[in-house]
């Protein structure tokens, strides 16, 4: 408390011996339009390495604020690679909102080298913003007055997006459809199987997978579904048998974890599970596994 006391007598001291004079005028503050860049789901959301020229994405501009400071334009620009001294167009003088944009494989292959897509390149797609008395806020930038930075805490503004270069998924390189197929267990939170063991996997069609755990009764396929145009895998919650105490176990896909996906360039699939059953929840694991 004692030094509570000092330090605001010394701040009130501060304050007191300030003058307006001593002050330097402060610049006026401008507000400066937030772009909100929303990728269309219906088109490709990542490029396949294997055919990368053929790429078509969509995705929309808009305003986080559309009922604030409008822009006098917006210029579309896009970096690879996260290189931000190589800025180019993709479309310039935006002055409608919200426009939807379309960009293909070809046109970043031109703006960049001429040049395909190789596994693990990278576009992000910024805005560079002019506002209504000329001046020009860049997307991307080594210096200040950047429009998108110091927003990570705006819930749900998407300032840039990003494409990435990925191996396509073809459920014939995981197994032939209606086939079953040794795969080696790479990891199993759950522990039913021992890493390096092997396991049977059912092939059910182009985008279907399935395995069994290690119940005792009333066994049920886990059928783990994959979506090709973003390589993310899910689980529907279902049973899948029980360990002979009677309990019937569920397993659902945890939504938005980093292990629901399949890496077609190593062949693997993975997905992390939420396990439950009537007496209640066991947390959630992951489970990897790898063709043989």
């Amino acid at each position: 408390m004692k030094k509570l006391l000092i330090y605001s007598l010394a701040v009130l001291s501060f304050m007191a011996s300030c003058r307006k004079s001593d002050n330097p005028k402060l610049e006026g503050v401008e507000r400066v339009p937030l772009p909100q860049l929303t990728v269309n789901a219906t088109a490709d959301q990542v490029i396949k390495s294997d055919a990368p020229d053929a790429f078509v994405g969509k995705f929309t501009v808009g305003l986080y604020f559309p009922d604030d400071v409008k822009p006098s334009k917006m210029d579309i620009v896009v970096i690879k690679n996260g290189d931000q001294k190589n800025v180019q167009v993709l479309q310039s003088n935006v002055t409608t909102f919200p426009t939807e944009i379309t960009v293909r494989g070809t046109q970043f292959k031109s703006l960049f080298g001429n040049v395909s897509s190789i596994l693990g390149d990278s576009y992000t797609i910024g805005a560079n913003i002019t506002t209504q008395d000329g001046k020009v806020y860049p997307a991307f930038s080594g210096v200040a007055n950047q429009n998108n930075s110091n927003i990570a805490s705006l819930a749900g503004a998407t300032p840039t997006i990003t494409y990435g270069a990925l191996c396509g998924f073809h459920m014939e390189d995981y197994g032939a459809i209606g086939s079953t197929v040794p795969y080696t267990v790479v990891a199993d939170g759950w522990q039913d199987y021992a890493v390096g063991s092997t396991i049977p996997v059912k092939i059910i069609d182009a985008t279907h997978l399935s395995f069994v755990y290690g119940v005792t009764d009333n066994v049920q396929p886990i059928v783990i579904t994959i979506d090709p145009a973003t390589n993310k895998t899910s689980v529907t919650k279902q049973v899948y048998g029980n360990y002979g105490d009677g309990l019937n176990f569920s397993a659902a896909s945890v939504a938005g974890s980093a292990d629901n996906q399949v890496l077609p360039c190593q062949l693997t699939v993975g997905v992390r599970l939420a396990h439950t059953s009537s007496a209640g929840s066991y947390g959630s694991f992951t489970i990897t596994l790898k063709k043989k």
